[in-house]
């Protein structure tokens, strides 16, 4: 008897159609009249093919994923409002909240872009998940095996229990993802090792790695420069345990010479070895907060490389010569391997003070053997040329994105106060030194075209920054038509914000318009910063490109072959540059948890703030105190609420009576709720 042939579902012979049809999208009376089917039996399987990923809508028509658009895959960013992007290797792709499917945050999918979408960037539909990327997600147990994630897009999870265990309702728990299962991992865990899970830092060194840094040991080193009887200074942070830069200023007849002395970990850290492997493996230092996930072991970052107050050291030296007007004499800059003696470890208020003319009052500031004079000295020439370099560097037209950085007082792990950070001249004289000190060297490494990671930001995208051109000109009262976007002429337009109520937004508007920097062997130059050279090379203890920097260096002035191909640092930029984001987003979310955990006693206070953003359903204010960002829903403001997203304002109707409220506008408000680990504050408006 013959075997039967087994039947073409009619999900396949739309599929069929959809692929081998002359057009590639077709209406759904196409579809229906093609198939011999009714429009109401076509439109159900139409859904269920769209459900499962292989059909997309586009307007009124339907076609096959593969035959709609692009089919790409990359790594998606879920935002707290649903949407997402995407990060792919030809650039990002947004995803509208409708198209994200079941992905997560840090995800690995594959998605569909859209053709003829008008828009900022590529739009897109999530077709499916390769990997996950979110293992460990905190949550809230509720009973009954559920528990109620700090992620809105995962929401409430149902766990199994182990056998025997009992937890109470209210409390705090990992979760692991497991064969696509949730799991508890961990029970009443404090802030950090959340953080630590979910970014995968790493908490300890291994073994192998330990024992290679006991066996370090300090050998004479001939060919080292002696710097040790200059009054050479640290200015750091009062917190500070790892001091890698310090400098040396004086005067010469055309101006200043400066020594930017620089922590060798080169010296210390061998290509290779197995403490190389795990700084790179790790990238960068983390610091949340009070503590730090170090990229070297202690002994090295807060010993034997740092440099401590009264202690011979090994630093690698950049010397440059500076004239009185502000030119960097690059051509006669000298690079050497050194042994200083720092002879005096201010922090950065205690330099302030001396600066001022007052004696040094905080107990973190160490001076050798009473060599106030000396130091004395030394930070007053360099105070002279910071100020000469700054104002070289507002000239040509550098950006200076003068954002407040939160600053915590925290008591047993608690916080106790989260204000503005107050950012004094002392901050500004070792960022101008250490800009000189990366630009002279990346100047060096591209006229030699000697192989290097460079610190690139590129041009940012023009679209972004109109939008951000057609607010300044709203709020400014004036036009910028005609105008080329240069650095010089944004950093023009940030200045006439400057103690203006909108000056940190328009600040942060302008960061959020610009490309991210990153590190790459091909050098775009660093739009930021004004510069045609700019790398990193003043923190190896904390960045290891600064590490591959030194290294380079070293080989290229003993006439040494390079240690790394292009090929190699276009991947180590690719890898480094990622670790550096993932370094970031795990210090935002710890500033995040511990400002709204501040902030959740504080119900029922009214605070002044400013509005940072507004939206369909919302209006964004950031508390100016505290830099904590909550939200006040439309439906409770009294009046018709008629939001104007793209002209960054929303109108309030009362009656006769009409108020316009714009980005920008100072506004009172009250803290309604709070909820800390969904970073989530509830304000109304008074």
């Amino acid at each position: 008897m013959a075997k039967r042939k087994k039947e073409t579902s009619p999900e396949e012979k739309v599929i069929t159609l959809l692929k081998k049809a002359k057009k590639p999208k077709l209406t759904l009376s196409q579809i229906a009249k093609a198939l011999r089917l009714s429009k109401k039996k076509t439109k159900k399987i139409l859904f269920r093919l769209i459900e499962s990923g292989e059909v997309i809508r586009l307007g009124k028509r339907y076609a096959h994923v593969l035959r709609a658009g692009k089919v790409v895959r990359g790594v998606i960013q879920i935002k707290r409002a649903g949407f997402g992007f995407v990060k792919t290797d030809e650039g990002e792709i947004f995803v509208p909240a409708w198209a994200t499917g079941d992905a997560l945050s840090g995800d690995e999918v594959e998605v569909l872009i859209f053709p003829d979408r008008k828009g900022e960037l590529p739009e897109g539909k999530v077709l499916r998940v390769i990997k996950h990327g979110l293992i460990y997600v905190g949550g809230t147990y509720v009973g009954r095996g559920m528990v109620i994630t700090d992620d809105p897009r995962l929401g409430t999870v149902r766990v199994k229990l182990k056998k025997g265990q009992r937890i109470k309702r209210g409390t705090r728990v990992i979760l692991r993802r497991k064969d696509g299962r949730w799991e508890i991992y961990e029970v009443n865990p404090d802030d950090y090792r959340l953080i630590e899970l979910k970014y995968s830092l790493p908490a300890k060194f291994p073994r192998r790695v330990l024992k290679e840094v006991e066996n370090l040991r300090i050998e004479k080193d001939k060919g080292r420069v002696d710097l040790r009887e200059e009054f050479t200074i640290t200015i750091d942070p009062r917190t500070a345990k790892d001091y890698d830069d310090a400098v040396y200023v004086e005067r010469y007849e055309k101006g200043w010479i400066l020594k930017v002395h620089i922590a060798d970990v080169s010296y210390w850290v061998k290509k290779g070895s197995a403490l190389d492997k795990e700084a790179l493996k790790r990238g960068t230092s983390v610091y949340l907060i009070d503590r730090v996930v170090p990229m070297l072991p202690h002994r090295l970052s807060d010993d034997l490389a740092s440099l401590l107050p009264g202690k011979p050291k090994y630093t690698f030296t950049v010397e440059v010569k500076i004239t009185r007007n502000g030119r960097v004499l690059t051509r006669t800059a000298k690079f050497y391997r050194s042994v200083i003696k720092s002879w005096a470890r201010f922090t950065y208020e205690d330099a302030e003070r001396v600066l001022n003319g007052e004696e040094p009052a905080d107990p973190e500031t160490v001076i050798h053997r009473k060599a106030f004079g000396g130091v004395k000295r030394t930070l007053k020439e360099a105070s002279a040329l910071a100020e000469i370099l700054r104002a070289k560097r507002e000239e040509r037209g550098s950006i200076d994105f003068d954002l407040p950085e939160a600053e915590f007082f925290m008591e047993d792990g608690k916080v106790v106060m989260v204000s503005p950070k107050e950012r004094l001249w002392s901050h500004k004289i070792i960022e101008e030194l250490m800009i000189v000190a990366n630009t002279v060297v990346a100047t060096y490494m591209q006229k030699k075209e000697w192989p290097v990671l460079y610190r690139v930001h590129d041009r940012p995208d023009p679209r972004k920054v109109k939008k951000f051109i057609t607010l300044a000109e709203r709020l400014l009262g004036k036009s910028f038509k005609h105008r080329r976007i240069t650095p010089k002429f944004l950093s023009e337009v940030v200045k006439q914000f400057r103690r203006r109520p909108e000056e940190t937004l328009m600040n942060y508007l302008l960061l959020r318009s610009m490309a991210r920097a990153e590190y790459s062997p091909i050098n775009v130059g660093h739009f930021g910063l004004a510069l045609k050279n700019y790398l990193h090379f003043t923190s190896p203890i904390r960045r290891y490109p600064d590490l591959v920097a030194h290294r380079q260096l070293w080989q290229l002035i003993n006439g040494k072959k390079s240690l790394y191909t292009h090929e190699e640092l276009i991947e180590l930029g690719k890898y480094l540059s990622e670790r550096e984001r993932l370094a970031e987003d795990a210090e935002w979310e710890m500033w995040r948890l511990k400002i709204y955990e501040f902030m959740q006693d504080k119900v029922g206070e009214v605070y002044e703030g400013i509005v940072t953003g507004v939206s369909s359903e919302s209006l964004f204010v950031q508390i100016t105190d505290h830099l904590a960002e909550g939200y006040v829903p439309y439906h409770t403001i009294k009046g018709r609420v008629v939001p104007l997203p793209e002209e960054y304002s929303v109108m309030v109707f009362r009656g006769r009576e009409s108020s316009r409220i714009t980005l920008g506008d100072r506004v009172k408000v009250r803290v309604v709720n709070v909820n800390k680990y969904m970073k989530d504050m509830v304000l109304e408006l008074v």
